[in-house]
């Protein structure tokens, strides 16, 4: 049998965040701390008395996987301080460094949102930085926050706010807005309701990240209408995140009743994470509405191995055509590059084994790895790289 091989081809990761340039040698424990999605520092605290062959406390596969593809890249022993030690050398010269790892995974591309971290990276700098084609999602979340601190009536708030995503959406290189409603209020978006919204809107001036659920479905609603004016992507989190996540109510189902409004029939939507766990109701939704696709991040490369299963998982509904490459990449670019490595690797086994039981052939195989790494990404924000 023809093994599959996605060598060579080009990637655009359409969901990553930027980090900013290190300036210090990294320490074991902080570069552990990095590459956790915990916010909870107490995860990492002390390598010192790790045994010979005990993966260090607190890692799982991801961890474990990076750490292998970094001791053979920079042809050190797989310990952290060994791997830190080298990549300390590396990331002297920080862009340079970023720029090897991306040219290394031929990752060209990103759709980054700049709502995290705060304060926004400068995006041209990013760009600068990191060598990669670089377009920008507008998260909402920060607008609303910064808009509340000027104890606006509410007509005011919301009219400066539609304002901002107005003015947004016609900025160079911005592709879209995004919410991270799931995060503060849930996924089970209620229909519009101005009085109710001014009610919730009080909550919100006392606690930015409270539920105010009215208000925040309120918002929602006009990013969407936004969305659908500018003929511009709305990105939302689906599925897990860090610790802050309505887990109840994240699952992508939430959002089906929404999406079926006649109002957002032609409303171009993106679910970020493609709902993880719930990655089959994701990919049913964008098997059932035209105008809906997803993304795999988050989900890689932070399960590890289990990228391969949720590869093969999406793509039992989801056309092949409406999923796209992520990462969710946040912190350091060993993110950016293992996210491609992990991905490729995986998706190869599983296109190999569609092959082996005579699905398709090798070379239709090997292009529907096109379409997902960076083909489906042109095609659908209709961007050349």
């Amino acid at each position: 049998m023809q093994k599959v091989t996605l060598d060579g081809i080009k990637v655009v990761d359409v969901h990553a965040h930027p980090f900013r340039e290190q300036r210090e040698p990294e320490n074991p424990v902080d570069f552990l701390r990095k590459l956790s999605l915990s916010v909870i520092p107490e995860m990492f605290t002390n390598i010192e008395d790790v045994e010979k062959f005990q993966p260090y406390p607190g890692t799982n596969m991801w961890i474990q996987i990076l750490f292998r593809h970094m001791a053979k890249y920079l042809n050190c022993e797989p310990d952290l301080p060994s791997i830190v030690e080298e990549r300390n050398k590396k990331a002297k010269n920080f862009p340079d460094y970023t720029k090897e790892l991306f040219a290394d995974a031929n990752l060209e591309g990103l759709i980054m949102d700049f709502g995290y971290p705060q304060p926004p990276i400068n995006r041209d700098d990013f760009q600068q930085m990191s060598g990669a084609q670089i377009w920008e999602i507008h998260r909402i979340e920060p607008v609303m926050v910064e808009l509340g601190k000027q104890k606006l009536s509410f007509e005011e708030f919301i009219e400066k706010y539609r304002d901002n995503l107005e003015k947004a959406l016609k900025r160079d290189g911005v592709v879209g807005l995004k919410t991270i409603i799931a995060y503060r209020s849930g996924l089970e978006i209620s229909n519009k309701d101005g009085k109710a919204a001014a009610s919730a809107y009080e909550e919100f001036l006392i606690n930015e990240k409270a539920p105010a659920k009215a208000m925040r479905d309120y918002c929602f609603h006009i990013a969407m209408e936004e969305c659908t004016r500018a003929d511009k992507f709305m990105h939302i989190h689906t599925g897990i995140g860090d610790g802050e996540v309505v887990l109840s109510k994240a699952s992508p189902s939430f959002l089906l009743d929404t999406f079926r409004k006649p109002e957002y029939k032609e409303t171009k939507i993106h679910l970020v994470h493609g709902g993880y766990p719930w990655m089959e109701e994701a990919a049913f939704i964008v098997s059932i509405l035209p105008n809906v696709y997803m993304d795999i991040s988050l989900q890689n490369p932070f399960t590890g191995h289990g990228v391969e299963r949720i590869i093969s998982q999406v793509l039992e509904l989801a056309p092949f055509d409406k999923v796209m490459y992520g990462s969710d990449a946040f912190t350091v670019p060993e993110m950016n590059w293992l996210g491609v490595k992990l991905f490729k690797d995986c998706f190869e086994r599983v296109l190999s084994d569609w092959v082996e039981k005579d699905y398709m052939d090798a070379d239709q195989a090997r292009y529907i790895g096109e379409m997902i790494l960076y083909k489906n990404f042109e095609n659908i924000y209709k961007v050349k790289i």
